[in-house]
């Protein structure tokens, strides 16, 4: 399971007083959140799942009482935008964030787990956990919400939701424009096959990129260290992958992992972990149309709206606060 606490409980008073909403505590969100921040508007984080990062993921096991971490999501993030380099950089000083490798542009990954990286730069944003926002509706100038845990509609503002473009879908019935956009988004799965050895291993590097090979995965890549792994298979082996028997779409990812592990070395014993697909990991196509409401104060945001990297979410989540502030001013 994973190795951190729900940070926020549901809390109506706390729902209440808020003025804008934010659906979604992966980077896009947070990034709305933190720019919101800076304009002095008010923002709360609602999301369904236990965890803030969406696919920014991570695992953790316990080894005689020592924690070891899988990162299952993304495995790092590159900083090419001012903004987002003023993010890393700081989390770098403050030791939350470690460069990753040696590779040109610079590779970054939270440190000591991904989350970590979240963890940090949300610490002072209001963060609601296990609360899956169901219905949208216009009130007024003003949009109405309605959630998993109440039985009122609470009106905000403005509302900002970071779900990716199929699950926002559902969300956006009121708001055509939106859908529209929406619709022009496309994705590939993922299955991530995380496993471990029994001890570290000495000759296999830290990172196996397959993405232009003959392979059904993409890439392996240690997490918290050479011990631990995560590996992902392309979009045409996790399309197809779905709706398969879960043991079956294993044992073909495991058997190619070990064929490639033992080419490194062959005395190395690896043992499954655990399996997690992700129906809508990559972006393949970048949606195109406008990302607000022409009439309410709605706006989506994440990586389908920018590209598929968590700068790229990172973007598109200032850009809806940006969105969101000009239209309330």
């Amino acid at each position: 399971m994973f190795g951190y606490p729900i940070r926020y409980s549901f809390n109506e008073s706390v729902y209440m007083s808020n003025k804008i909403l934010i659906i979604g505590s992966g980077i896009a969100g947070i990034s709305s959140s933190l720019k919101l921040k800076s304009y002095g508007l008010e923002s709360i984080i609602i999301d369904k799942g236990n965890f803030i990062g969406g696919r920014i993921g991570t695992r953790d096991i316990k080894i005689k009482d020592k924690s070891h971490y899988f990162f299952h999501g993304a495995q790092f993030f590159t900083a090419k935008s001012d903004n987002f380099q003023k993010v890393v950089q700081n989390g770098i000083n403050k030791k939350y964030i470690k460069e990753y490798g040696s590779f040109s542009p610079p590779r970054y990954r939270g440190f000591k787990s991904m989350r970590n990286f979240l963890i940090n730069l949300s610490e002072n944003l209001n963060i609601i956990q296990n609360v899956k926002v169901t219905h949208l509706r216009t009130y007024n100038d003003k949009i109405s919400v309605l959630d998993s845990k109440s039985r009122i509609w609470p009106t905000f503002d403005a509302v900002i939701s970071t779900l990716p473009a199929p699950q926002n879908l559902e969300l956006m019935k009121k708001f055509p424009t939106l859908k529209k956009t929406l619709k022009t988004a496309s994705y590939d799965a993922c299955v991530a096959l995380m496993f471990f050895f029994e001890r570290s291993p000495k000759n296999i590097p830290q990172f196996f990129d397959y993405y232009k090979k003959n392979s059904i995965l993409s890439w392996m890549a240690a997490g918290s260290n050479l011990r631990f792994w995560t590996a992902h298979s392309k979009g045409d082996f996790s399309n197809i992958s779905l709706n398969k028997d879960k043991e079956l779409v294993k044992n073909e990812m495991f058997s190619e992992i070990k064929k490639i592990i033992y080419r490194f070395e062959e005395n190395v014993k690896i043992n499954f972990h655990s399996l997690q697909i992700w129906k809508y990991a990559k972006v393949t196509k970048v949606a195109s149309g406008p990302q607000i409401d022409p009439k309410f104060p709605v706006v989506i945001a994440g990586d389908f709206m920018e590209g598929p990297n968590v700068e790229s979410a990172f973007i598109s989540g200032e850009k809806a606060a940006d969105l969101i502030f000009k239209r309330l001013h």
